[in-house]
Parts: structure tokens; sequence; C-alpha cells
């Protein structure tokens, strides 16, 4: 048996995908959703997964790093392609490390969903 809560962050980005030679080859914008699923085999003393407050303010926090910019000028995504999947694994690797280092023993980063607007989304588990 398993608890799981989620959390979500929304943020705006522009991108372009190199050698595209259609609409998608220019810079265009996306609104995005992303949601953190974290899950735990018990819940901590006060009876949560983990507090919402902090996990939402931390995957607020990440998402502004990304919010109104170009995806390809960004670190993470300048020697790729600044997909809706890459930009997942982006949020798992940096939420993660976020997740392990404040949650009691036992909670982890289950998947991300990111959603690109208005109906198409992918998610990361690894």
């Amino acid at each position: 048996m398993a608890y799981r809560c989620a959390v979500r962050a929304s943020y705006d980005s522009a991108l372009f995908i190199p050698g595209d030679r259609g609409a998608s080859g220019r810079v265009h914008g996306h609104g995005y959703t992303v949601e953190a699923v974290l899950e735990a085999p018990e819940l901590d003393d006060s009876g949560f997964v983990l507090d919402f407050e902090e996990v939402q303010a931390e995957l607020e926090r990440i998402a502004r790093e990304l919010d109104h910019h170009l995806l390809n000028d960004l670190e993470p995504f300048r020697d790729s392609v600044p997909s809706a999947e890459r930009q997942a694994r982006f949020f798992y690797e940096r939420l993660s490390k976020e997740i392990t280092a404040r949650a009691n023993t036992g909670v982890r980063l289950l998947k991300i969903k990111v959603t690109q607007e208005p109906g198409a989304w992918v998610e990361y588990e690894p």
C-alpha cells in the first residue's frame, strides 16, 4: 500500500526545433503545466506524505527558471531539443534532489507529468 500526492505549477516558454522545416522550426510558444507525483509507504507524524506547501513552492521555483524564456538558450537544453519529454526529465532531476534532501525516509518523487497546452502531455518516470 502506498500514499500518493501531487502538486502543479504552470509556466510559458518559447522554443524551436532545430532542423525542422515546418512551423516547429520557428520560434513559437506554449503554455505548460507540470505535475509532480510523490509517493510514500506511510504518512509522517502529521498525517501527510509531505507538506504540500513546501513541495509546491519548490516546483514553482523550478518552473520560474523556464517561465518566459527561450528554452533553447537555457543550459539544460542548449545541446538538445527542449521537448516536453526533456522538460519532464529536467523537472524530475531537479525536484527529486530536493525531495530526497527534505523528506522522511521512504518518500520519493514517483513521476513528472508535463502538459503542453492545450491537450498533449508526457510523463517521465525513471
